[in-house]
């Protein structure tokens, strides 16, 4: 499992790198996470999953209640039921609470999709130095990142309506491209610059 680089809460936190220079690590580290809005797709999803959830209940209930005659049947389907809806939530309910987090430490770029607080997924991690453009996703910058295809693309945003988003533009190991989008901060941004000046494009932006 992937390591959760940042907290939950939304705020930057301090690094995890190891070293004695806390004014590099205040200055030139930055780590940021988002949860997923609930809208479009992801809504649907999360709709589906309720209905699905109690679907299986009640099913459990209405079989155990013609299999054992009596009211013993709808008993041991309540009981059942209970069990099993406890286990299906407590595995599988991550999966419609999802947050994205990102870091710069140590020259790197690190990624990750996180699942109800309680497991993550590594989405990328990649030098600094072969990222080959920052900027944000704005005119006359945003047809750069809109020339990659779907599958060549990574997001780690809460919404595409945010007027925050920013992408890199990164060297893949085998030679291609991709384009990572994430909501940018003065202070993830600002490590871009320190590591990579001459490929960041900085706009002000509110936090």
């Amino acid at each position: 499992m992937a390591k959760k680089i940042v907290s939950a809460a939304g705020r930057f936190s301090n690094s995890t790198s190891s070293g004695s220079d806390d004014s590099f690590k205040a200055k030139n580290i930055g780590d940021y996470t988002v949860a997923k809005k609930v809208e479009g797709k992801y809504r649907m999803a999360r709709i589906l999953y309720i209905v699905g959830f109690f679907a299986v209940i009640i099913l459990v209930i209405a079989l155990f209640g013609v299999i054992i005659p009596g009211g013993y049947g709808v008993m041991a389907g309540l009981a059942m039921s209970g069990l099993g809806g406890w286990m299906l939530w407590f595995f599988t309910r991550r999966y419609v609470e999802i947050e994205y987090s990102y870091a710069i430490e140590n020259g790197e770029l690190i990624c990750t999709e996180i699942y109800g607080n309680k497991s993550d997924k590594l989405l990328l991690r990649t030098k600094i130095s072969n990222i080959e453009r920052t900027a944000p996703y704005e005119e006359p910058y945003k047809a750069e990142a809109d020339a990659f295809d779907m599958k060549d693309r990574i997001y780690l945003i809460s919404s595409p309506s945010s007027d925050q988003i920013y992408f890199s533009i990164y060297k893949k190991e085998d030679g291609s491209k991709g384009v990572v989008f994430y909501e940018g901060s003065t202070k993830t941004i600002g490590a871009f610059k320190y590591y990579n000046s001459q490929n960041t494009v900085v706009k002000e932006l509110r936090r």
